[in-house]
């Protein structure tokens, strides 16, 4: 077993962390989102909604995207709302596209939770 020892606690270097996080953080995107984004870029308007919801629904399933204690609705919420916005960003031409598929998206696989939980402003907080 590894023990960290008092004379590796000095050598801690936050900046090789920061580092490598970034590094796990771009092959992530490499790896996982860009794939998502360049599926829902090529397919036709009236298939968006459904590779958009199965590129969100991949996230979710995802070891890092479950968390306890979190409604299983509201990480579905939470990944199509970063979804949209990170393709909405890296290709402003899908904008339009990105955001009828997450309205689509969001209506059918969370809509009537929302309802159940008194609507929009409760589950958002507002």
């Amino acid at each position: 077993m590894n023990y960290v020892t008092s004379i590796e606690l000095y050598t801690f270097d936050p900046i090789k962390i920061a580092g490598k996080l970034r590094e796990l953080g771009d092959d992530y995107e490499e790896k996982v989102i860009k794939p998502l984004m360049n599926n829902l870029k090529y397919v036709p308007a009236h298939q968006a909604a459904a590779a958009f919801g199965e590129g969100v629904t991949f996230l979710c399933q995802s070891h890092v995207a479950q968390r306890p204690g979190v409604a299983p609705e509201m990480q579905l919420i939470q990944a199509s709302v970063a979804f949209g916005l990170y393709v909405r960003k890296a290709s402003p031409d899908l904008r339009e596209k990105v955001q009828d598929a997450m309205v689509a998206f969001l209506n059918s696989r969370v809509g009537s939770w929302v309802a159940q939980q008194g609507g929009w402003d409760v589950v958002t907080g507002v």
